[in-house]
């Protein structure tokens, strides 16, 4: 196991259960996403994922806070799916489970925008959001102390994340 793997998952295990007790142990895959009817929660810990800029920029596009660094921003948006999910109709839900296969299978003729104006996608960030703007100080404090420890734990397992936003 990586050095400083169980840091990483206590401290985002903390901070969810603190947001909703039934959510599942938070679990390391190679991408971020949930299984929302479970509350299954997954996150990356690698140093870019492909379409995170694509993300993050939506997501700016839409608040005004600057300071939530892009793995908790990720996190809380997969919690936001898992708090949400509920909200869709199966129309809905069938209609963007097509949606992301076709994107997935059509490279460039789908851009990426276009997932996440999505409305399961659309409905978890704006989850999100509002949940920051709610609870800004305890996201805050999460926030900063997550990014400690994977500074600590990429130093440790000789990742060089130099050049990396």
């Amino acid at each position: 196991m990586l050095k400083g793997l169980n840091k990483i998952l206590n401290a985002c295990n903390d901070f969810i259960a603190e947001i909703d007790e039934e959510l599942e142990d938070v679990q390391v895959s190679d991408i971020f996403f949930c299984y929302p009817t479970t509350k299954e929660v997954f996150i990356t810990l690698a140093a870019e994922e492909n379409g995170l800029d694509e993300f993050i920029d939506n997501l700016l596009s839409r608040t005004t806070v600057r300071d939530i660094s892009p793995f908790t921003w990720s996190l809380l948006h997969e919690v936001g799916h898992c708090e949400t999910w509920h909200l869709l109709t199966e129309k809905v839900e069938h209609r963007c489970r097509n949606r992301k296969r076709k994107i997935e299978r059509g490279g460039k003729r789908f851009p990426t925008v276009t997932y996440f104006a999505l409305t399961d996608e659309r409905i978890a960030t704006n989850w999100a959001i509002k949940f920051v703007s709610q609870n800004y100080d305890f996201v805050k404090t999460f926030d900063k102390k997550i990014l400690k420890i994977l500074d600590k734990f990429y130093a440790d397992n000789g990742v060089d994340v130099t050049g990396v936003e």
